[in-house]
């Protein structure tokens, strides 16, 4: 109800609707409902869904895992969540731009969805599921998505520490990492990055120079260099949890930083300033060492 407009029936207005479904959305990618005041089916007529289902969709850019993990996948378990509606068996669905199955975005939903939902799927092809013209929900979530990275939003990731732990911690679990078994003895971890799906590639330029730095200055202490994309996403939680300190490049690539044990610690580099890796728009320019700072 609205003073002015009275009772709104129809969240659709001027060609956007009234909740985003990924943080990033414009007022064209948004979603509203449209109210139709008509008596409910009867169960007999028509199938009702029980379990919650959440609307989402991803921001339809490159692969880079921060966010898809952070954003577009947790968003949806931080609505059921906030909203007291989480559900164990909750059907994730996605609204337009379904990855297909060789596609980074769609494997990631597979490493993570399954941790704390039953399944995830196209709106379309879920729907065709079911014989009936109309189908009805018990229980349908949309919204909530907030950018995680973002400096000036940090203040909205205030608050959302446990459920953030939560989250986490059911990924490594549903990886079969026993989060009870800390490591007992340091163990150095140095992430040499060689694979990027952009323009730019944020390595540790002197990688070799700062591996000999750090095997000379602790030579008792285990050093490890070690290149995630020879790893499965299962194997990548393992090698986390049994890291103490991780010297990583920034980026994508640090987003698995929540993944580490309770007490370790973590490295983000600076990168090379390539002419690939440099835009006018940007405060450092060709040959520096810049920075990555991210409010999550």
């Amino acid at each position: 109800f609205e003073p002015k407009l009275g009772h709104i029936y129809d969240f659709n207005v001027n060609n956007h609707g009234f909740v985003g479904l990924f943080a990033r959305a414009s007022p064209l990618q948004s979603w509203g409902p449209t109210i139709v005041e008509e008596w409910l089916p009867s169960a007999d007529k028509v199938l009702y869904l029980e379990h919650v289902h959440v609307l989402f969709t991803h921001w339809y850019i490159k692969f880079n895992p921060g966010h898809t993990i952070w954003e577009d996948i947790a968003s949806t378990y931080f609505a059921m969540v906030r909203l007291n509606e989480y559900d164990r068996n909750a059907v994730l669905i996605e609204y337009r731009h379904f990855r297909k199955k060789e596609d980074e975005v769609y494997q990631m939903f597979q490493n993570i969805i399954p941790a704390f939902a039953a399944k995830v799927d196209s709106l379309d092809n879920y729907m065709n599921n079911f014989s009936s013209p109309l189908v009805c929900f018990r229980t349908i979530v949309a919204g909530g998505a907030t950018t995680m990275f973002s400096i000036s939003n940090e203040a909205y990731t205030n608050g959302k520490e446990r459920i953030l732990y939560d989250y986490r911690t059911a990924i490594l679990r549903y990886h079969g990492v026993n989060v009870s078994h800390l490591p007992s003895r340091h163990r150095i971890v140095l992430v040499n990055k060689t694979h990027t799906t952009h323009r730019s590639l944020r390595v540790i330029k002197n990688l070799v120079e700062v591996k000999h730095f750090i095997y000379s200055t602790y030579p008792k202490i285990q050093l490890d260099v070690i290149d995630w994309n020879k790893y499965t996403f299962t194997q990548e939680m393992h090698e986390l949890y049994k890291t103490t300190i991780l010297i990583t490049p920034c980026g994508g690539i640090s987003t698995i930083i929540p993944f580490l044990p309770k007490g370790a610690h973590a490295i983000v580099m600076d990168f090379y300033v390539s002419k690939e890796a440099y835009r006018e728009s940007d405060r450092y320019r060709v040959g520096e060492s810049a920075s990555m700072d991210g409010g999550f």
